[in-house]
């Protein structure tokens, strides 16, 4: 009777080791992660420059006699042409004989001197009013040139050779609106307090900008036409930043460290130099970080 029991629990306890291995198979850790390729293109590394709209050429409007101010044409922000009437300056000979003038209706004399714009553009300044006292040479106005409308950019001397006469390049307003634009002039002088340097910036297009607004450039300072590009994120590093690595999925289920040596570096990807990759192969996007040098894995999506 004893060993007829025996047998019949041993069949039971098989049974019972089996579905304890399978439990153990189902509950072994494997970290969830979601993959990427690795995608050939275009990347470039830019950065990111003040800059400062100006008008470049600007003409100042000067008196011709000494007299006074008795009419003006014009007033702050007005469009004008060349040869349009800007100021009318009466002379102090005209002004001290004016009297006489008044009392002998034969003494005639004129002494109004009409002051022309010369050449087009945009009053950007006045200095001078109606009845105001003025000398010859004085400043009456000035005068901006609106097709010279354009940025100031200052460039580092450490970028300068990044800044090349003929690039393109994004400026970027303060509305987060972007206006592209060509470099066309590198400045002579050097800010001595930034060392940094001015180049102009012309905007494509007619739009003439308000004197003084404050923008970026956005400048490519290096750029490789044929990359090796993966995500950031798949790209991870030590704590120095001295050493990187990929982890790259060798089956479904396991994923391999493998060092990389990276070109270009932008918020959102990198270029990896070495090694090359196939495009089929699959690298960990997220779940990489604190991984072992080979790790059991599940792909979520």
């Amino acid at each position: 009777m004893m060993a007829a029991l025996l047998v019949g629990t041993l069949p039971l306890a098989g049974c019972g080791a089996g579905s304890d291995g399978n439990a153990s198979d189902q509950a072994e850790g494997r970290t969830p992660v979601t993959v990427t390729h690795v995608v050939n293109g275009p990347i470039r590394n830019t950065v990111v420059l003040n800059a400062t709209s100006r008008f470049l050429r600007k003409n100042t409007v000067r008196s011709t006699v000494t007299g006074r101010v008795e009419r003006n044409f014009i007033a702050l922000g007005d469009r004008v042409t060349a040869g349009h009437p800007l100021y009318v300056v009466r002379t102090k000979e005209a002004e001290a004989l004016g009297t006489m003038a008044a009392r002998d209706s034969s003494f005639r004399i004129g002494g109004s001197i009409t002051i022309n714009a010369p050449a087009s553009g945009i009053v950007t300044q006045m200095d001078k009013q109606q009845n105001d006292y003025v000398s010859d040479g004085d400043q009456l106005a000035v005068i901006a040139d609106a097709s010279s409308s354009a940025f100031v950019m200052q460039v580092p001397y450490e970028l300068d050779n990044n800044a090349r006469i003929g690039d393109a390049c994004t400026i970027v307003l303060p509305d987060s609106s972007t206006v592209q634009g060509t470099i066309t002039t590198r400045l002579s002088m050097m800010d001595g307090a930034s060392q940094t340097q001015g180049f102009v910036v012309k905007p494509a297009g007619s739009r003439v900008f308000p004197e003084g607004l404050a923008g970026t450039v956005r400048l490519t300072v290096d750029r490789h036409a044929d990359a090796q590009v993966l995500p950031a994120s798949s790209v991870l590093g030590n704590e120095e930043m001295t050493r990187f690595w990929v982890m790259r999925l060798i089956d479904d289920s396991t994923a391999v460290n493998v060092p990389v040596q990276r070109g270009i570096v932008t918020h959102d990807s990198v270029e990896v130099l070495k090694p090359r990759f196939d495009p089929g192969d699959r690298f960990l996007l997220t779940g990489g970080y604190g991984l072992a040098d080979t790790a059991r894995v599940v792909i979520t999506h």
